[in-house]
């Protein structure tokens, strides 16, 4: 696995020491609710953190807080980061993590977002982007797009405009959001996605966990795979690797899983049952943890495309070739409303994401303007 310690351009600001943390808590508007399987959403509620260096630097990360205290076991461990020096980053989130394993789950969910702070700290520190300090093999990168957002209150000729629109701007894998996916009114909506598209234009479609036998599955995946669709992304929770192999050997449809590991060593099981990984370091204990999986996925011949949070992902892929594609929710869709927030825009060209040369993890905030509309404020001092 990649260590930070042994980056040079990194050990510029080994000695910076994180001065102060803030941590800002938001809950923003929705077009309409989004429903994910059995989970339903009327806001998107993030939690972001800022850390702020003795040069003054900002190292920023964000992720989702779907309905976890999130914010106080960030709190708490913001504590032990505080005065810390930014070069030992990797033994920083290692003592927390090994602090308390009675709630580990929570905790390397903050963690994660401890850890994309720190690496952001230290890449704005060395002047060079992610993707640079990981071994730069490449600018551009796939995009998968998320459409289908709010299809019960657009319709679906909105959703057929929007579908066929991506492929016009050149993307070849499209991932549609269509509720509960083995349903009668949900096939007969991929078929008619299918054809609005070109033979060569690929389906993903997301299960949510919505499944709990093998035979249900198969036979969802089986009437998926008559329907178009090339890609299911969890069927089963991730723990259960054990089904997500039983169905890999009776269906032809490809299975996507990992967005919701929080523990690197996971990415193990599931790499004996997947054809894609996906991996969010926002939730398995950040970017070192991501890179464990990306590359043992790539050791293993298989292909990995990271969930959401295109801007992290694409200095990834930017370094990682394993990175097949990056997934991406278009602005438009109003379904991910924390970009608004962003300090400039992702570029993406013919399908494909240019890399971001900007120094830092890819996250670039608007902090005063995020922290005025936020529902509470958090922040912590060095002692």
């Amino acid at each position: 696995m990649t260590d930070s310690s042994d980056m040079g351009h990194a050990g510029q600001c080994r000695d910076h020491r994180v001065m102060f943390a803030e941590i800002a808590v938001c809950s923003l508007e929705l077009p309409a609710p989004v429903r994910l399987g059995d989970a339903f959403y009327p806001t998107r509620d993030y939690v972001a953190v800022r850390l702020v260096d003795d040069a003054g630097i900002e190292g920023f990360a964000f992720g989702y807080s779907r309905g976890t205290p999130l914010a106080a076991t960030l709190e708490s461990i913001l504590r032990s980061v505080v005065a810390t020096r930014v070069g030992a980053r990797a033994g920083t989130v290692q003592r927390i993590l090994s602090a308390s394993p009675a709630v580990r789950p929570l905790l390397i969910r903050a963690a994660s977002l401890a850890d994309i702070a720190l690496w952001d700290l230290a890449a704005k520190c060395a002047g060079a982007p992610l993707a640079d300090l990981l071994g730069a093999a490449r600018d551009r990168v796939p995009v998968m797009p998320v459409a289908g957002y709010f299809r019960d209150v657009r319709g679906d000729d909105a959703v057929i405009a929007e579908i066929t629109d991506l492929e016009r701007r050149g993307h070849r894998r499209i991932k549609l959001m269509v509720g509960a996916v083995g349903s009668p009114q949900a096939l007969a909506f991929l078929g008619r996605a299918r054809d609005a598209l070109a033979p060569e234009t690929r389906l993903a479609v997301d299960a949510h966990y919505s499944f709990t036998t093998v035979p249900e599955a198969v036979r969802a995946a089986r009437t998926l795979e008559d329907a178009g669709v090339d890609l299911l992304e969890d069927p089963f929770l991730p723990t259960e690797w054990r089904k997500l192999r039983e169905l890999r050997r009776e269906a032809r449809i490809e299975l996507a899983a990992g967005e919701d590991v929080v523990d690197p060593v996971q990415y193990l099981d599931l790499l004996e049952s997947v054809s894609v990984l996906r991996v969010d370091p926002t939730t398995c204990g950040g970017i070192r943890a991501a890179l464990s999986g990306i590359e043992a996925a790539g050791h293993r011949g298989v292909g990995v495309i990271p969930h959401v949070f295109t801007a992290i992902a694409a200095q990834l892929a930017g370094a990682f070739p394993a990175v097949t594609s990056v997934e991406h929710i278009p602005a438009a869709s109003g379904s991910d409303p924390i970009d608004r927030y962003f300090d400039g825009e992702l570029t993406i060209e013919a399908g494909e994401v240019i890399v971001d040369r900007r120094p830092g993890v890819g996250i670039h905030l608007d902090w005063e303007r995020l922290r005025r509309d936020a529902v509470a404020v958090v922040r912590i001092d060095a002692a």
